[in-house]
């Protein structure tokens, strides 16, 4: 037997993104972000074009140019960029993107939307970057952009922008099944088997992180569940979507069940270092 029979094989790496959506959502939400970047261990994060707090997210961004920054595109709850008259599909009456349950609903059954959504969204990215934002992927506001009606159009987007990077929200099913007759449950159902058809018209176009995790742990990841979410992480690339916040106030018209001080909290337990050490699982942001 040879020396080199005796040899341990090393470990295949393992590598995980954590994004903190709604990046411009408040002031709150946009100081956790730069501090759960810079004492936690968040690589990356997602802006909202229309957020109320949008040009101070911009003007963080710019202080903390490590942390990846990606598009978190809206067709729900925030208002649009572009004039109420150039979608009409997109708006209801007083000019604000209809709830999502709605307009979901809306863009499965007129894919005429679709023309909207591109002339929308397109807008939104380009507010972005001409703010002077690199952007490194692109994700949705209720994973609005992993819709079949949308995939299309994200990858026309991505393609227009130069960006090689999107989220598949496909958060695996066997991910605590202690919950799986909770309605939560279902909706992870439902999302994965529409992030199907999304995955179709992606691949091999454009990369996106695989096992995704933070669906069903939603306002909820606390220290416990991100020490089971490195154990998990297997051999490649996977993606932790969390919600941030230093306090729970939020502004008239965003409104949300969630509770991002836990989440805030619970990925700001470890540090960066810390986390690589404990869990051997190298932290990352999105690829440039």
């Amino acid at each position: 037997m040879t020396e080199s029979s005796h040899s341990v094989m090393p470990a295949a790496p393992r590598f995980l993104i954590v994004n903190a959506d709604d990046f411009g959502r408040n002031d709150a939400v946009n100081a956790a972000v730069a501090e759960s970047f810079r004492h936690g261990i968040v690589t990356s994060t997602s802006i909202v074009a229309t957020g109320p707090a949008f040009d101070q997210a911009v003007a963080l961004a710019k202080e903390v140019r490590e942390m990846g920054v990606g598009i978190h595109l809206a067709a729900t709850e925030y208002i649009p960029v572009l004039p109420p008259t150039m979608i009409p599909n997109l708006v209801n009456s007083e000019g604000r993107f209809y709830p999502r349950s709605e307009q979901f609903r809306r863009m499965a059954l007129r894919p005429s939307m679709r023309k909207e959504l591109l002339l929308e969204w397109d807008a939104q990215i380009a507010k972005v970057v001409n703010a002077g934002i690199r952007l490194t992927h692109i994700d949705g506001h209720g994973h609005c952009h992993a819709h079949p009606a949308a995939a299309g159009v994200v990858l026309k987007l991505a393609q227009r922008y130069g960006i090689k990077n999107v989220r598949l929200p496909a958060e695996p099913i066997w991910w605590k099944p202690a919950k799986g007759t909770s309605a939560r449950f279902v909706a992870k159902v439902g999302l994965n088997l529409a992030s199907q058809v999304s995955r179709g018209v992606w691949q091999g176009k454009l990369r996106f992180p695989q096992p995704f995790y933070g669906f069903s742990h939603g306002g909820q990841i606390t220290k416990d569940v991100v020490r089971q979410v490195a154990t998990s992480v297997p051999p490649g690339t996977a993606e932790l979507m969390v919600h941030v916040a230093t306090s729970k106030d939020q502004l008239p018209g965003y409104r949300t069940k969630f509770d991002f001080t836990i989440d805030f909290r619970g990925i700001t337990a470890f540090t960066k270092e810390q986390f690589e050490r404990e869990f051997e699982v190298c932290l990352v942001p999105y690829p440039d």
